[in-house]
């Protein structure tokens, strides 16, 4: 290759904030980029440019995220600017109305994405406090966020202890290795912990919306990406909904047309792991939609087919092809296993992973799995029955 990317996160999530402050963490992901050491924020931006660097800051629920993209041989002055603003951010107090007044849109525009919008109301009701958060933070918390509250935020989550930072593409370690020892040796500091946990909400939950359409939303319990029977839930959750010829697709929109918007999904976490259904239809077929959708994930117990397991073994190889052509999607890769996992695996080993998988294991792992009770969210004119 001849890009480099780089991904560098922080124990700076949504689950850092404190129950009275979250979405301190959303501004300070947007105040960073505003000026660093001598370079205020426009000067801070064009230095990026000329390094032609696309960037982003964003927050999840454990880390707040850098990332960047940029020609490997620019990478040691792309790593300068981006580490500045982890060492010496100018954190300026003139830039936090504007802060203040970009997360407050943010947030609003929840509301044009009624299918994002219901995928946080379902994470907040199935995942335990602090983890269930969106990257929106709270309107309350937004509008009274002072400069001292994220200069402190800054000072106790910035830290080396609990961040990651990942480089794939053009890059040669050694010289790496150098830069980190000669840019970071000084830098110090340990996280604070996440927030004080509560249960989950869990249930059912309808939202009334004066709408053309009912949202549907989904999710049961899975294996956190560690458990071994995590490679089986990825194989068996990509054949009941993850693609266009997954059983879901076909059996809710192709076959009945039901609705113009299904899917299934398995995320394995580093502690828990979640199956998540979502589907976007009409009133009058919103229950049908739902009741088959239920059907479809109870069925997946009597197992898969020799053709459903080849074709998604296929897939799921091809897109670990695909993904090693993007040193964008290699950074990422490597922080989530690192995080998850607690060391990085080569897109070898993880061909070798889905390869060594039988029929067999999926359709005894289905056979026996329990997912417990599911969460539901929904939204729109028309409240579902639920058996």
């Amino acid at each position: 290759m001849k890009s480099c990317s780089v991904q560098w996160v922080f124990p700076a999530g949504s689950c850092t904030d404190h129950s009275e402050a979250v979405g301190l963490s959303v501004m300070l992901a947007d105040m960073l980029p505003r000026g660093a050491a001598d370079l205020d924020s426009r000067s801070l931006s064009d230095a990026m440019d000329r390094c032609g660097m696309r960037r982003s800051s964003d927050v999840g629920i454990h880390h707040l995220v850098l990332s960047a993209t940029m020609l490997g041989s620019d990478l040691e002055r792309g790593l300068d600017l981006t580490s500045s603003m982890v060492l010496d951010p100018t954190l300026p107090e003139d830039a936090l109305e504007p802060i203040r007044s970009l997360s407050l849109q943010s947030l609003d525009s929840l509301q044009d994405d009624p299918q994002q919008e219901i995928m946080y109301r379902l994470r907040a009701r199935h995942r335990r406090s602090p983890f269930n958060r969106s990257g929106y933070g709270e309107r309350e918390a937004i509008e009274s966020a002072t400069i001292e509250q994220l200069r402190e935020a800054w000072r106790l989550r910035m830290v080396p202890h609990g961040s990651i930072l990942s480089v794939a593409g053009e890059v040669d370690p050694t010289e790496m290795e150098r830069w980190v020892e000669a840019r970071l040796s000084d830098w110090t500091g340990t996280p604070q912990e996440a927030s004080d946990m509560k249960d989950r909400i869990g249930g059912i939950e309808h939202v009334e919306r004066d709408t053309s359409q009912v949202h549907i939303a989904i999710a049961w319990d899975a294996p956190p990406e560690p458990h071994p029977d995590s490679v089986l839930e990825r194989i068996a959750t990509r054949v009941f909904g993850g693609s266009s010829s997954g059983r879901l697709f076909t059996e809710v929109r192709q076959k009945r047309s039901l609705c113009y918007s299904v899917s299934g999904v398995y995320r394995g976490g580093r502690d828990v792991g979640v199956i998540s259904v979502y589907s976007g239809t009409t009133p009058e077929r919103a229950q049908e939609t739902f009741d088959t959708c239920l059907s479809e994930f109870h069925r997946m117990s009597k197992g898969i087919d020799k053709d459903e397991f080849r074709r998604i073994k296929t897939g799921l190889e091809s897109a670990l092809v695909l993904s090693g052509e993007s040193s964008s999607a290699r950074a990422n890769a490597l922080v989530a296993d690192y995080f998850r996992l607690g060391r990085a695996r080569t897109l070898e080993q993880l061909r070798e992973d889905i390869a060594s998988v039988s029929l067999d294991q999926v359709n005894e792992y289905l056979e026996n799995r329990h997912a417990g009770d599911p969460t539901i969210v929904t939204m729109g004119p028309v409240a579902l029955q639920m058996d």
